[in-house]
């Protein structure tokens, strides 16, 4: 039987329009946690993981040089987009009955944003990630963000590319990307990299070494990333339920 949400204005979590944009479900009580308190929740055991000497040296040996704290936090804001898939709207009318969409996963659907055939998608995404500011953190100037993006998606383990083979399969995700009754996945995304500002502010301070494009580096990070959201999503630390960010960031 699909869990939904049951729509109950005396229970918080469990309206519709609580829900939106959620990243933690709980089928038992239909609850949801915010897709950002989720994200944040990720990004910040990221970081701490970072800290922790073995992990550190670690680091700064896939990088071939020390990694300062600004670096750090940059990889953290990153970590933060590990789930930006979830903003799409078939994977978020799926716990819903009567969904407009027919469910989607979270991971293959973030093709449509890369598909040339899609150009205003591509546009709405870049703006939703401030891509150019992105961009300045790393050495190689097209592929090093598209890399480091790549590793965060590839959260789940299974290595992660888009190919334009894919065609036929964008034209019905790219529709899970555009605004429906009221909700606006670029929204979500945005709001992502925006709370990433107020958890990490010195990542978006100008100038700073720019992040190694180092293939060992991309593949620990991305190993780092599967085990942040592994931590980052135990309900006992982190409780699936209606709170906003910033309470979430000071939890």
């Amino acid at each position: 039987m699909k869990p939904n949400i049951d729509n109950n204005p005396d229970q918080p979590g469990t309206r519709v329009e609580d829900c939106f944009f959620w990243g933690k479900f709980s089928s038992e009580d239909s609850v949801c946690l915010p897709l950002t308190c989720h994200c944040l929740d990720v990004a910040i055991v990221f970081r701490a993981l970072c800290e922790i000497p073995a992990l550190r040296r670690a680091l700064e040996s896939a990088a071939c040089r020390s990694l300062g704290d600004q670096e750090l936090d940059r990889l953290a804001t990153i970590t933060m987009l590990h789930d930006a898939g979830k903003a799409n709207l078939g994977f978020q009318y799926k716990v819903f009955p009567d969904s407009p969409f027919k469910p989607a996963g979270h991971v293959a659907e973030l093709g449509a944003l890369f598909d040339t055939g899609h150009a205003e998608l591509n546009q709405a995404f870049a703006e939703a990630l401030q891509v150019d500011r992105l961009l300045s953190w790393f050495e190689e100037e097209n592929c090093g963000l598209e890399n480091y993006l790549l590793a965060t998606w590839s959260h789940h383990g299974r290595p992660v590319y888009f190919d334009q083979g894919l065609a036929g399969k964008t034209i019905t995700w790219a529709g899970y990307w555009r605004p429906h009754g009221g909700h606006n996945p670029m929204d979500a995304v945005a709001e992502l990299v925006t709370w990433a500002k107020t958890a990490f502010p010195a990542a978006f301070e100008p100038g700073g070494t720019p992040l190694p494009g180092s293939p060992r580096l991309q593949h620990l990070f991305a190993g780092l990333v599967m085990l942040a959201d592994w931590l980052g999503s135990h309900p006992h630390w982190f409780p699936i339920r209606a709170i906003d960010p910033k309470t979430r960031l000071e939890h």
